[in-house]
């Protein structure tokens, strides 16, 4: 009797680990819920969070627009922000800068001496300057690259002493060498068909981040991840079309952990719920795990970032863009998800 009992007792757990696999779906990772670390304010016409990185303290540096309006259709006063954020949660506004009005705040790097960078981009006024700003100690934003009209800089990453920016309106990949003048650059670094949106007003190459000496971009409208080699001499290799997948429409920013997988954050979710978002995993070997497809807790998901102290390396920050706060009254927020393993080691 004491036998059967147990025989019953392992057939009902096989049957619940038959069930939990099924209900995980194919290439849907089964990860804890996250928890909010950080909150900020919608402003009265809405609030944007684009941009993310860690500095070697473990700090998240974040990069806010508030929207401002004489009405509901013109634009009055764009403000663009950055701020720190603990590992607490605790918030520090450590520069501010009116960018209106149709400014732009967007990616965020930090090099290795912890000096924070920002894009910006002006969507038609000329009134602020294209290019990327290096955040000074008492909070000036000071322009360290010049990008002609036209470009839209988005995202950033350091790579071996030059500073790579993704133009999300051309489609192209431009690079400068950071100094204490300002550089501008006269022709992209890499210009693909594979970078290049679906439309003029669409969004090519968005999120970039490397692995070794290749550059991997995200490029929104076709739900793409391409690679670029940087070879000895500085020029770019082929480009070439690591993934694409219907799912990956609208994909922003990526980042690599330790065993080489690439996370990616998708602005909006497959099944239409509002607040929508999706996170995915790209295996080296080309397998695409779904993490979260509009769980609740993404809200345009923009960019992710690993933690980089001890007790947060295994911790994946997720920065919730809320871009469609005027609408739905919600905030962009900063989530934090353990997932188990450690972030690429970013020098």
């Amino acid at each position: 009797m004491k036998r059967f009992v147990i025989v019953l007792i392992l057939a009902a757990l096989a049957l619940t680990l038959l069930a939990t696999v099924a209900a995980a779906g194919p290439g849907r990772a089964c990860v804890p819920a996250p928890g909010t670390i950080a909150t900020f304010s919608p402003g009265d016409w809405g609030a944007f969070a684009e941009g993310m990185a860690a500095d070697s303290h473990g700090t998240l540096i974040v990069s806010l627009t508030t929207w401002g309006y004489y009405d509901e259709t013109t634009a009055e006063s764009n403000i663009g922000e950055v701020w720190r954020v603990g590992p607490g949660g605790d918030k520090t506004l450590v520069a501010s800068a009116d960018i209106s009005p149709y400014g732009m705040l967007l990616g965020v790097a930090v090099d290795r001496c912890d000096r924070v960078y920002v894009a910006a981009y002006d969507m038609g006024s000329g009134m602020t300057a294209n290019g990327v700003y290096r955040v000074a100690d008492d909070g000036a934003l000071t322009q360290v690259v010049s990008l002609p009209v036209g470009v839209w800089p988005n995202g950033l990453a350091f790579h071996r002493g030059r500073l790579y920016i993704s133009d999300s309106a051309t489609g192209a990949i431009w690079r400068a060498r950071v100094g204490d003048g300002i550089a501008s650059p006269d022709a992209p670094w890499s210009e693909n068909p594979l970078l290049k949106p679906a439309s003029p007003n669409g969004i090519g190459a968005n999120g970039i981040a490397f692995l070794g000496d290749c550059l991997y971009a995200s490029v929104s409208d076709h739900g793409r991840i391409v690679r670029i080699p940087v070879r000895d001499d500085g020029v770019p290799g082929a480009v070439r079309k690591v993934c694409q997948a219907a799912q990956l429409k609208g994909a922003d920013g990526i980042a690599f952990d330790a065993h080489g997988d690439l996370w990616i954050t998708v602005n909006e979710g497959t099944t239409g719920a509002s607040p929508g978002g999706a996170l995915y995993r790209l295996a080296r070997a080309g397998r695409l795990a779904t993490i979260a497809d509009d769980p609740g807790w993404l809200n345009y998901p923009t960019t992710p970032v690993f933690g980089r102290s001890p007790s947060a390396r295994c911790t994946l920050f997720i920065e919730n863009g809320a871009y469609f706060n005027w609408a739905d009254g919600t905030s962009p927020d900063i989530q934090a998800l353990r997932v188990g393993i450690p972030g690429l080691l970013l020098w």
